[in-house]
């Protein structure tokens, strides 16, 4: 199963604010047929309930995604990636490079666990990757 496309990749993007990012990666989803677009709406909730970390602390990395609720409106379990070099402020912490997930159940739980395990054994790839210009190296990269 192919949970990334290199059509639902961006870089060298520029953010104003955390819910513009979001938003941005749940468009990719929807392009690509992955989600229906009530599900970007439930990534927002979560995104300003601030109930849940939709970022990984220290590494420049975010993981919007949807509320349990909102697997109803996921077509297929896929994944955005958003790079923005100059970052963009996510709770105080400058994130460059920003997953939007729709995934749900026992998908969720592996997707998140094989991004965090690439991250933590090789940060030095994943601070390049946050200034390439390159889609190929970021979908080599994170294709899982």
């Amino acid at each position: 199963m192919e949970i990334i496309k290199k059509s639902a990749i961006l870089v060298g993007q520029e953010f104003s604010t955390k819910e513009e990012a979001t938003k941005l990666a749940g468009k990719l989803l929807l392009d690509n047929a992955s989600i229906q677009e009530e599900y970007i709406d439930s990534m927002l909730e979560k995104l300003v309930s601030n109930i849940y970390q939709t970022y990984i602390p220290g590494t420049g990395i975010a993981m919007p995604h949807g509320m349990n609720d909102s697997k109803k409106y996921i077509n297929e379990a896929s994944m955005s990636i958003i790079q923005s070099p100059a970052g963009v402020d996510w709770n105080g912490e400058k994130v460059h490079l920003i997953f939007g997930l729709a995934v749900a159940g026992e998908e969720h739980t592996e997707i998140i666990k094989k991004i965090s395990n690439l991250i933590l054994e090789d940060m030095d790839k994943v601070n390049e990757l946050s200034k390439t210009a390159s889609i190929d190296e970021l979908y080599e990269f994170f294709s899982i």
